[in-house]
């Protein structure tokens, strides 16, 4: 009987290792309760696109790449990656950058 019992006290651990890999935050379950702005509270960006010319960025961090192909911006979640041509930032603030040009492609990299 012991011997089933540690076994399930070590099935335990393991069920809940994998259970807590999808369980949200408890500042995620506080914005989603208080229903406030996720990409404030939790430093996600927030990314306009109109068409395929003009984007909006907001709530970054920094520019870690800017070439006319391709503009990677850091933020709290990871690394945008935009490929296109004549991209250009034509405006930028310590709270959003706007990007012009044609836009193809729009790349989330997780920080790890």
């Amino acid at each position: 009987m012991a011997k089933n019992s540690a076994a399930d006290a070590k099935g335990g651990k393991k069920a809940d290792g994998n259970r807590s890999a999808g369980k949200k935050s408890v500042k995620e379950k506080f914005t989603e309760m208080l229903e406030l702005p996720k990409d404030l509270v939790l430093d996600r960006p927030k990314l306009t696109l109109i068409g395929n010319r003009d984007m909006m960025i907001e709530n970054y961090k920094s520019v870690l790449e800017y070439d006319t192909g391709i503009l990677r911006i850091n933020t709290g979640t990871g690394v945008i990656r935009i490929t296109g041509s004549d991209l250009s930032i034509r405006e930028i603030t310590s709270d959003d950058i706007v990007v012009s040009g044609m836009v193809r492609s729009v790349e989330f990299i997780d920080a790890g």
